[in-house]
């Protein structure tokens, strides 16, 4: 009877011991270093807020185009076409390069350094100077598969980044993501 106890036993320590390897082999360590799928074409759109007088006015900058993501290299590079406000065909094409994700996460710091057409944002109010720059630091995440975001370094202010992928430029939805769907993060 003792041996039929050792051997149930050794059988529930070996179930426990590959129980536990498994976890190891597809948990976190894994997962940190995974990047989701974003090569593709996107509708991406900035919602940030006005330099000071008009502070209280936001403005949604809408760009169309496609990402690609180096693997290997882990970096993700953007090439984009502004589009202007009110809708229309593109009036500026733009570059974001070289967001290198660290090997063991899928969020790293960058400087977001654009400069926006007045055409691509509402003219009333008049916009500043100011209001056609944007250079601020912010933290780009590789949410999802196929779905990249950005949000300000600072927690609770702007400007955040979304993206929706998208089969062609011609029918671009309504509606833009502007900012990270992923609740854990927010």
């Amino acid at each position: 009877m003792r041996l039929g106890h050792r051997a149930a036993h050794g059988l529930v320590v070996a179930t426990v011991l590959a129980g536990t390897g498994c976890q190891t082999f597809v948990g976190i360590d894994d997962a940190a270093q995974h990047l989701p799928r974003l090569d593709g074409n996107y509708l991406v759109a900035i919602d940030r807020a006005r330099a000071a007088p008009n502070s209280t006015v936001r403005d949604t900058i809408r760009m169309q185009g496609s990402a690609t993501l180096d693997v290997d290299a882990r970096t993700l590079d953007l090439s984009l076409n502004i589009l202007p406000f009110g809708g229309g065909s593109p009036i500026s094409e733009t570059t974001i390069n070289d967001i290198v994700f660290p090997d063991d996460s899928d969020e790293v710091a960058f400087v977001l350094d654009l400069t926006i057409p007045a055409g691509a944002i509402n003219p009333t109010p008049t916009p500043s100077m100011t209001d056609l720059r944007i250079n601020v630091p912010v933290i780009v995440i590789a949410e999802a598969d196929y779905a990249f975001c950005a949000k300000p370094e600072q927690p609770a202010s702007l400007p955040t980044l979304g993206s929706i992928l998208v089969d062609g430029f011609t029918t671009l939805p309504a509606t833009p993501d502007v900012d990270c769907d992923d609740e854990l993060r927010q």
